[in-house]
């Protein structure tokens, strides 16, 4: 039965809610050190590892069973951005989890195993966010401040090349084949296409103003690209759809008032959009690449998860501290629950 973890990040100390999916009820408040931010999963749901602010940050384990705390890992020094980030990442086969500290400007490299530090990698200005190839060869580190992206080698955790892109990292996306990366750049409005292999910038894609987030289909043949208004009050709000063969946008879909997070069901058929300032969720077909349905949420929605069988959308409400639950079939929010304080992000064990 899958949990829903969402990390609460509290005024002045914070901590997980639990929620049971097969009755949208919460089960448990986990108190944690700090502020927690954002959580991953091992791959097969038995171990959830939440990042809290600090300076040390650190990493909870939790034991899914029984969402008990197992131990507390020290990292580096972690802030909190102000906008939904990827700064936590676990290797596909569970064995290798990466912490991108963006004040000490280095990323922790944890063993799962006996949840222990085995390396402090050096990398470049204010790191937010991290993601995984799909091989468990690579780790591709997005520093928000030096316009370019690091790349580090699980087998030895060390640093084998530094990629310019452009300006104010942001998201990155890998394919599913493990051949390309797309690189949000929020300053220059363009998305960044690097071919693995070479770690070369192979392509520039113009997309609107401000992208944030982006997503890939599980098919690999479209990036949906959130375009926000987090550098200016103009613009944006708006998603993009590139087509990898061409690297050409395809498509610009309108949607709410400030989009900063969006999720594909597994199906590639639909695309959840979460718009902060609009209260809204907004449901892209991806056949015809329009919006299908517009759902009201709480306050300020801050990210959402989908479950592995499409049928529930779960967004985090930070201001009015809720979890709207949304069903998929009907697009009705079906469930609002009550949660901690400010809940940022949320995941949902596999």
């Amino acid at each position: 039965m899958p949990f829903v973890y969402v990390a609460n990040l509290g005024m002045g100390g914070g901590n997980v809610s639990v929620i049971d999916t097969k009755v949208n009820r919460l089960i448990s408040n986990i108190q944690v050190e700090g502020s927690p931010v954002a959580t991953v999963f091992s791959p097969n749901g038995q171990y959830g590892y939440v990042l809290s602010l600090g300076s040390p940050g650190h990493v909870i384990a939790i034991d899914t069973k029984d969402h008990r705390v197992m131990a507390q890992i020290q990292v580096g020094s972690v802030s909190f951005t102000g906008f939904p980030t990827t700064p936590i990442a676990i290797s596909h086969d569970g064995q290798w989890i990466y912490v991108a500290n963006n004040v000490s400007d280095n990323i922790t490299v944890i063993d799962s195993k006996d949840l222990r530090v085995i390396a402090t990698v050096h990398v470049n200005d204010n790191p937010r966010f991290v993601t995984i190839t799909p091989d468990d060869q690579f780790v591709y580190v997005g520093n928000n401040n030096s316009a370019n992206v690091t790349v580090i080698k699980i087998k030895t955790h060390q640093v084998i090349s530094t990629i310019p892109v452009g300006e104010d990292v942001a998201k990155i996306g890998i394919t599913p084949n493990g051949k390309y990366a797309y690189i949000c750049n929020l300053g220059t409005n363009t998305v960044s296409v690097v071919d693995i292999k070479t770690n070369q910038v192979i392509s520039t894609v113009g997309v609107g103003a401000n992208p944030f987030n982006l997503e890939i289909t599980s098919d690999g043949q479209h990036v949906y690209v959130v375009n926000s208004q987090l550098m200016s009050f103009s613009g944006g709000n708006t998603v993009s759809v590139i087509e990898t063969k061409t690297n050409q946008v395809i498509s610009t879909v309108d949607v709410g008032a400030q989009p900063l997070t969006l999720k594909i069901t597994a199906d590639d058929q639909f695309v959840y959009v979460a718009n902060i300032d609009g209260n809204t969720i907004s449901v892209i077909e991806t056949k015809r690449n329009q919006v299908l349905s517009t759902v009201r949420v709480g306050s300020a929605p801050f990210n959402l998860a989908i479950t592995a069988d499409g049928k529930y959308v779960y967004v985090s409400n930070t201001i009015d501290n809720t979890t709207s639950v949304i069903e998929t079939k009907t697009n009705q929010v079906i469930s609002t629950i009550e949660v901690g304080s400010n809940p940022l992000t949320l995941g949902i064990t596999p």
